[in-house]
C-alpha cells in the first residue's frame, strides 16, 4: 500500500490541506511503462425528451466501485477500465461497460450516449451528486462549477521516473491541439451551434481554474513545488482538482492526457488512445535517447488550440519552427508519421480518422439535414447503443 503524506485543518465547514498530496513512490512503483487505462464520459437522458436526466447515483450504488465513478452531476457516470497493454484491450474494457450501463438505463427509464457536450443539455435542470468533494467544489466555484456539463475521453499511460514523466508532459503538450482536432465531437451546446467543432473545449478549458493548457515545469521538484504553492493555503484539496488538457497522476503513475472529446464511436476511441500513447512512446524515446526536443510555449500552443477548437481537422495549425501555416490533417499525419518511426502501436484507426469527418460533422450534418438538434441527439443515442450491442 502505498504511503501517502497529508494532514488536514479544519476551516470552517471547508478542510485545508497541508504537507504533500504525492504519494512516496509515485512514478517508481516497477508498473510496466507504456501500459493503458481509459476512463469515458458519458451521459443519461430522457427518452421522450432527450434531455439530460439524472440516474448515475443509483447506477454507482449498483456497480463496482473500479468499473464506475460519479462525476459531478447525477445526468452523468464515468466509464472506468483496467490495465493493458493495447488499446483495442482498453476499449473492450469501455464496451463492456457501456453494456452495463444500457442494462441501468434501460431499467430507469433513460436512454444513454456520449459526446464531447450534450448537445440540448441545460446545466440549470442539473443536479450536483450527494458527495463530499463536489457538492464542496459547488460551494467553492459555485456557478461555474455548476455550468460544467462536458463530457470526455482520458487516456492513461504509466510512466517510470519522476523526471521522465514531467519531460513528457512538457513535451506533449505541443500536440494537444492534434488530439483535439481529431476528437471533436460537441459543436453545440444549450440547443445552439456554437460555430465551433470543440464546446467542450471552450466550457471546460476557460470555465475553471487549473484547467485547459499547463505551463512546463522543466523539472520534477519545479512540480512539486508548485503544489506546495496551491496546497498548503487549500486552493486544492485534491490532485483531481487540478483539470489541466495534460497532467502527470502520481497516485496511479501515469500521464494522463484529457485532450479529446468523448468519442460516440468507440472504434474511434481505440484509434485514439492508440494515437496517445504511440505519441508517448516516441516522448518516451526522445527522453531515453537524451536527443531533446524544445518545449513549446503556451501561447504558441493556445493559438493551435483555438483553431482545433473552432475548425477541428478543416483549420489550420502554426508550424512552431517556421511559423507557416499547416493544415490540420497533414499536421495529424505529420505526428502520425513521427510515432510511427518509433511506436510498434497499431496506427492504422489513426489513418482512417483522417480520411473521414470528425463526429462533430456528423452531428453538424444531421442538424443540417434535420433542422433539429433533438435529431442530433437521437442520433448520438441511436449510434451509442448501435456501436455497443
Amino acid at each position: 500500500m502505498r504511503k501517502q503524506v497529508r494532514y488536514t485543518l479544519v476551516m470552517g465547514d471547508e478542510e485545508r490541506t497541508t504537507g504533500s498530496l504525492l504519494p512516496e513512490d509515485a512514478f517508481e512503483t516497477g508498473a510496466p511503462e507504456g501500459t493503458l487505462g481509459a476512463e469515458e464520459e458519458l451521459w443519461l437522458a430522457d427518452p421522450e425528451t432527450l434531455r439530460l436526466a439524472g440516474g448515475a447515483q443509483k447506477i454507482l450504488a449498483a456497480e463496482p466501485a473500479e468499473h464506475f465513478s460519479g462525476e459531478l452531476i447525477d445526468c452523468e457516470i464515468e466509464a472506468n477500465t483496467g490495465v493493458h497493454r493495447e488499446a483495442a484491450e482498453v476499449v473492450r474494457d469501455l464496451i463492456s461497460r457501456r453494456r452495463k450501463l444500457l442494462e441501468h438505463a434501460e431499467r430507469l427509464d433513460r436512454v444513454l450516449g456520449t459526446s464531447g457536450t450534450h448537445p440540448l443539455g441545460d446545466w440549470r435542470e442539473q443536479e450536483i451528486i450527494d458527495k463530499p468533494h463536489y457538492q464542496r467544489l459547488k460551494r467553492k466555484l459555485g456557478w461555474l462549477i455548476r455550468r460544467n456539463n462536458t463530457f470526455s475521453l482520458h487516456v492513461h499511460y504509466a510512466v517510470r521516473g519522476k523526471e521522465k514523466v514531467i519531460y513528457l508532459f512538457d513535451r506533449i503538450r505541443e500536440y494537444v491541439p492534434h488530439f483535439l482536432a481529431v476528437s471533436a465531437n460537441s459543436p453545440f451546446w444549450q440547443g445552439e451551434f456554437t460555430d465551433t467543432r470543440s464546446a467542450r473545449a471552450l466550457i471546460f478549458s476557460r470555465s475553471l481554474p487549473h484547467a485547459g493548457m499547463p505551463e512546463p515545469f522543466g523539472s520534477w521538484d519545479a512540480y512539486k513545488d508548485y503544489l506546495d504553492f496551491i496546497v498548503r493555503p487549500g486552493i486544492i484539496q485534491r490532485l483531481g482538482e487540478i483539470w489541466w488538457d495534460i497532467r502527470p497522476h502520481p497516485q496511479l503513475s501515469t500521464l494522463e492526457i484529457r485532450a479529446f472529446d468523448a468519442q460516440t464511436d468507440p472504434a474511434r476511441s481505440e484509434a485514439l488512445i492508440s494515437l496517445a500513447a504511440a505519441t508517448c512512446d516516441m516522448l518516451c524515446a526522445e527522453y531515453e535517447s537524451g536527443q531533446r526536443r524544445p518545449v513549446r510555449p503556451v501561447r504558441e500552443i493556445e493559438d493551435n488550440k483555438w483553431n482545433a477548437q473552432r475548425h477541428g481537422l478543416d483549420g489550420f495549425f502554426v508550424d512552431h519552427d517556421t511559423h507557416e501555416p499547416v493544415p490540420a490533417r497533414r499536421a495529424m499525419e505529420r505526428l502520425v508519421e513521427l510515432a510511427a518511426e518509433v511506436s510498434r502501436r497499431d496506427l492504422s484507426g489513426v489513418e482512417r480518422l483522417l480520411e473521414e469527418p470528425t463526429e462533430s460533422e456528423r452531428q453538424l450534418l444531421v442538424w443540417r439535414e434535420t433542422g433539429s438538434v433533438r435529431e442530433v441527439v437521437r442520433d448520438i443515442v441511436r449510434r451509442t447503443r448501435a456501436a455497443t450491442t
